[in-house]
């Protein structure tokens, strides 16, 4: 597992996800494809953080497996070998 992304913290959550991915894989994040919202809702997922989500989310993004927790902290798994 990667170590939790440091990100501006004012970001949207949705923002700060996708800055965690690009980094893992080496990418400019207006590059990657597919775009987040075909993996979540971007929007859906902002609201919980906002609302004080207790707890975390985890969801899969370009092969990577993303953890979002409650305090707004992004870390993003490195997808298996040979995946």
């Amino acid at each position: 597992m990667n170590a939790p992304t440091p990100t501006r913290t004012h970001d949207p959550i949705s923002i700060r996800v996708v800055t965690a991915v690009a980094e893992a894989a080496g990418t400019d994040p207006i590059d990657l494809e597919p775009p987040l919202y075909r993996s979540i809702d971007p929007e859906a997922l902002d609201r919980l953080l906002c609302a004080g989500l207790d707890g975390w989310i985890r969801f899969e993004y370009r092969g990577y497996t993303v953890t979002v927790r409650g305090d707004g902290t992004v870390s993003v798994d490195e997808p298996a070998s040979g995946s």
